[in-house]
């Protein structure tokens, strides 16, 4: 413990003051600082000149943001290290232990929790490999997928009419099959229909017209993303 010197508005104070080490204990025993108690004890005013201060009490830091006249706690607190669960139920254990067990659980704890143990988890060499195969297995199905390509001319079947349209019906979208290929199709335009169920007829081949359950031809302009969903290859276009 040692003295310090506050400032309370116009008396300078004196304090005690002492740092209190705080640790947690993980499962096999070892103890790791999480963080520090700063206790400041106030003792009573000294003066309002600073001089004087300094005169009784030499060798005792001025500390001018140590305001009050009210003992109290400071807690610092200190990052845990990354390679261990410090919440939940393997609170203490070591994350290269745990992943061999129950990886679900990693994955959720990376997804749900920051700090340390999520950054350990994201870059353990079992997680990374997971969604290294899962991305593999994504590129596969893209790769065998029959997609569209710019300047095609094909038949697709839609499954719905418009809808998220622009405010000014400048672009709608839609969705259809082609054959076995889920399409997400944005048209250039659309016109919306009231009546008691109103609905969006997306504009194709200049024409606006309703689209649900129709085969009707279009031309790829562009191709926006191919992307996978829960196992489905979807692909997202503009049509003339």
């Amino acid at each position: 413990m040692k003295q310090v010197i506050g400032f309370a508005t116009q008396f300078y104070t004196l304090w005690n003051y002492e740092a209190i080490p705080q640790y947690k204990t993980d499962s096999y025993g070892n103890h790791h600082q999480s963080g520090v108690d700063h206790k400041y004890y106030y003792i009573k005013n000294i003066s309002t000149d600073l001089a004087k201060v300094k005169n009784l009490y030499p060798m005792v830091e001025v500390d001018v943001e140590l305001r009050g006249e009210k003992s109290f706690v400071r807690n610092e607190k200190i990052d845990l290290p990354g390679e261990y669960f410090w919440g939940g139920k393997y609170a203490g254990k070591l994350v290269d232990e745990v992943i061999g067990y129950d990886f679900k659980y990693c994955l959720w704890s990376a997804e749900n929790y920051s700090g340390n143990t999520a950054k350990y988890i994201t870059e353990h060499p079992k997680y990374i490999a997971h969604f290294a195969a899962i991305e593999a297995e994504k590129q596969t199905l893209i790769n065998n997928a029959p997609l569209l390509n710019v300047g095609d001319v094909v038949e697709l079947t839609f499954q719905r009419n418009g809808y998220n349209a622009k405010e000014d019906y400048t672009e709608c979208w839609t969705e259809a099959m082609q054959g076995e290929l889920d399409v997400v199709v944005c048209c250039a335009g659309a016109k919306p229909v009231g009546g008691m169920y109103p609905y969006l007829m997306p504009i194709i081949d200049g024409k606006a017209q309703k689209t649900k359950g129709k085969t009707l031809a279009v031309t790829v302009t562009e191709i926006i993303e191919i992307g996978v969903y829960d196992g489905i290859v979807r692909q997202f276009i503009k049509v003339a």
